[in-house]
């Protein structure tokens, strides 16, 4: 029997996965939009929303452009980056079972 994730869990499971993303290798915009298939505004409100679980990502800005740069992760605050990569797969299917 399959199990559907709350709202809830869905918005934590997305924080989750962006940050593994941008732990892996520092993303932009595009992206991260090419990875996840997300909408530019759940994106963006998801990376500031990482604050509330102590997750620490930071826009690096390169060039003069005001978007040219790339998201790095400077802190997983309480969570295991190790849980995060063992239920990678997980991750994925909750999010594309979810609609992302």
């Amino acid at each position: 029997m399959d199990v559907i994730a709350s709202k809830p869990q869905i918005a934590f499971y997305r924080k989750l996965y962006l940050a593994g993303l941008i732990a892996s290798e520092p993303q932009n915009m595009v992206s991260l939009q090419a990875r996840t298939g997300m909408p530019r505004r759940t994106l963006q409100d998801t990376l500031v929303a990482c604050q509330d679980i102590g997750i620490v990502i930071e826009f690096k800005q390169q060039g003069e452009r005001n978007n040219a740069g790339v998201y790095c992760l400077h802190d997983w605050g309480p969570i295991a980056p190790t849980w995060v990569e063992t239920h990678w797969l997980q991750l994925e299917q909750a999010l594309s079972d979810a609609g992302r």
